[in-house]
């Protein structure tokens, strides 16, 4: 690994058979360096993901249904975004070192293989970390636009001024700095999909919060420095596993 010891680079799974999925992700594991923020079986919802989050690196099936990698790769805006091709094809080998991709693993990957993979990923990752010093939300401009109450009325939503999202009674509420509430009609589902992961950790069913507005977490429940007195209800350690991974990263005391 590199010198970054703190770093942890955030990546994506693309791969219309979930076998191979749950294959990689069991190697995940036990890799400190990495984190799989989310997979995909469609290419189509990975790519609205892409939109409205910083990722770093993807693992990428080059038969994809009606579409291919190559095809998916040419359709994504020039980015710093690095790829591994995955594919039980041994001849889309050079064409994938042709479009530039870290690496081709064939299925199904060995172990040793896939953390070599991963290594390449962190090398070429570690040259561009001038970079990642404005990685965090205060710099994070994306925002989002909240339709209604009134026809034709759109509200906007900033990111970094969102403490947490909660659905309740078949609304979704946006709970923003400054005790300031907004509702619309949306899914939690489809509200999850357009929040960037990196901040924004489901702990229940219904709560999505701000990690950058987390302040505890305990018995009761969660408690954030903003937005909220109350304390917000944690589902199970197995539902939610990125939220307590961060809870439980950079921790002191026994």
């Amino acid at each position: 690994m590199t010198e970054n010891m703190n770093r942890i680079w955030i990546g994506i799974i693309i791969d219309d058979q979930k076998p191979h999925i749950d294959h990689l992700l069991e190697m995940v594991e036990e890799i400190g360096y990495v984190q799989i923020a989310k997979t995909f079986n469609d290419p189509q919802e990975a790519k609205i993901f892409l939109r409205a989050n910083k990722v770093d690196f993807m693992i990428l099936d080059v038969e994809l249904g009606k579409t291919n990698a190559f095809d998916f790769l040419r359709t994504l805006p020039s980015s710093n975004l690095k790829t591994i091709l995955y594919t039980a094809h041994r001849q889309y080998e050079d064409p994938g070192y042709d479009l530039g991709v870290v690496d081709v693993l064939l299925k199904d990957v060995s172990k040793s293989r896939f953390y070599a993979a991963l290594r390449r990923v962190d090398e070429a990752l570690a040259k561009l970390i001038p970079h990642s010093d404005h990685d965090s939300l205060e710099n994070y401009t994306y925002y989002f636009m909240i339709k209604g109450p009134v026809r034709y009325q759109r509200t906007e939503v900033r990111m970094k001024e969102l403490v947490y999202v909660e659905s309740t009674n078949g609304q979704v509420k946006f709970h923003m700095i400054g005790d300031k509430t907004l509702s619309c009609s949306s899914t939690m589902r489809e509200v999850l999909g357009g929040l960037p992961v990196r901040w924004f950790k489901q702990c229940h069913q219904s709560i999505v919060i701000n990690i950058s507005c987390f302040y505890s977490y305990g018995v009761g429940g969660v408690l954030m420095t903003e937005g909220t007195k109350k304390t917000l209800p944690v589902g199970d350690k197995k539902l939610y596993p990125e939220f307590f991974r961060f809870i439980n990263s950079n921790t002191l005391g026994g």
